[in-house]
């Protein structure tokens, strides 16, 4: 079995300080303040979810990444460019900066089944560490999300959580044991994948691409760039081809 992070152990990995200074640092990017936890969302589909996917339909779930932030414009982002790279015909950004996963079932969900996406990708993780979420109910919920999405017949691409000890604005702040606590988060997102029939995707080797390619950071020292972003999204779309998860019209 894989450690457990609960929130009151986090301290134990990641320096109080530092921690703080990570989610100060996430709010100075222009990161929304992430929502306070709360219960495990309802897992009852919306009526959208009832009519059959549409081909050549695609719904982008998440948070600052999924959004765009660093990127110039922020429709440079990953999720835009898979859009574009897929050439899809109906298409919904969904994604919040700050949001946790939780407040994304909330918002995000049933703005996505409004298209009824036939793929649909899951990029959560960071602020649900930042706002003291537990390794638990973050996949509780991530499990939640993913199944309402498969009972609308969505196929399901969860994006694992980059390492962020990588990039120079996490460096500084001198934060310990990031590495292993996102290990740990991405093998329970592969675990849910597993029982929910998604596909996982880890950022491994993103994330080596990353500390080897200064120029995939955005000058917020935290975000990808122009060119991170566009790399993300050859992974991305690489792993859809490779595990079929994409039908056109």
């Amino acid at each position: 079995m894989p450690p457990s992070f609960p929130a009151h152990s986090i301290l134990k990995l990641v320096p109080g300080l530092a921690l703080l200074s990570l989610g100060l640092l996430l709010s100075a990017c222009g990161a929304a303040s992430a929502p306070s936890p709360k219960a495990r969302p309802s897992a009852v589909p919306t009526e959208p979810s009832l009519a059959p996917p549409r081909p050549g339909a695609y719904a982008a779930l998440g948070a600052s990444e999924t959004y765009g932030v660093g990127a110039e414009p922020h429709t440079s982002g990953y999720a835009w460019l898979v859009a574009r790279g897929l050439r899809v015909h109906y298409y919904v950004n969904v994604g919040i900066p700050g949001t946790t996963l939780s407040a994304g079932y909330d918002s995000e969900l049933p703005r996505a089944l409004t298209i009824r996406p036939i793929l649909s990708s899951v990029f959560f993780g960071v602020n649900d560490i930042l706002a003291g979420v537990t390794r638990e109910a973050f996949l509780s919920d991530l499990s939640d999300l993913v199944g309402t999405l498969r009972r609308a017949h969505s196929r399901v691409l969860i994006i694992g959580m980059p390492d962020l000890s990588q990039v120079p604005a996490v460096r500084r702040t001198g934060i310990g044991g990031l590495r292993d606590l996102t290990l740990s988060w991405n093998r329970g997102m592969r675990r849910v994948a597993q029982r929910r029939g998604a596909v996982f995707l880890d950022l491994v080797g993103y994330d080596r691409e990353i500390a080897a390619h200064p120029g995939y950071i955005s000058p917020d020292g935290l975000h990808p760039s122009n060119a991170g972003y566009a790399r993300l999204s050859q992974v991305v779309l690489q792993t859809i081809e490779r595990r079929r998860l994409w039908r056109g019209a």
